[in-house]
């Protein structure tokens, strides 16, 4: 019931962890079309993660005949939400400063 959750804490956990790894590790130079290398694996981990979101909402909607399940979809798109919120910033911030 409450997977949606978990995967956003996990894709947060995940991408916080990424972000000060590539900081420290000093991935800072241009990449790909002037992208830093930081920001290019982090946008890439973010795409996973929001697929492999919506893989978990696809399989949640299977499931709908009780009250239970769905509550469970009702935090899963919580959960999905969550996860695009929380990588929203690397679209417009600096990754490392």
């Amino acid at each position: 019931m409450v997977s949606g959750l978990v995967l956003w804490a996990a894709a947060f956990s995940i991408l916080y962890a990424l972000h000060g790894f590539g900081c420290s590790l000093g991935w800072t130079g241009p990449s790909l079309f002037g992208v830093t290398q930081v920001k290019v694996l982090l946008l890439a981990v973010w795409g996973i993660l929001i697929v492999t979101h919506g893989l978990l909402m696809l399989w949640l909607l299977k499931q709908h005949e009780t009250q239970m399940e769905r509550i469970g979809i009702a935090i899963g798109c919580i959960g999905l939400g969550a996860t695009i919120s929380t990588g929203m910033p690397i679209l417009a911030i600096p990754s490392c400063v």
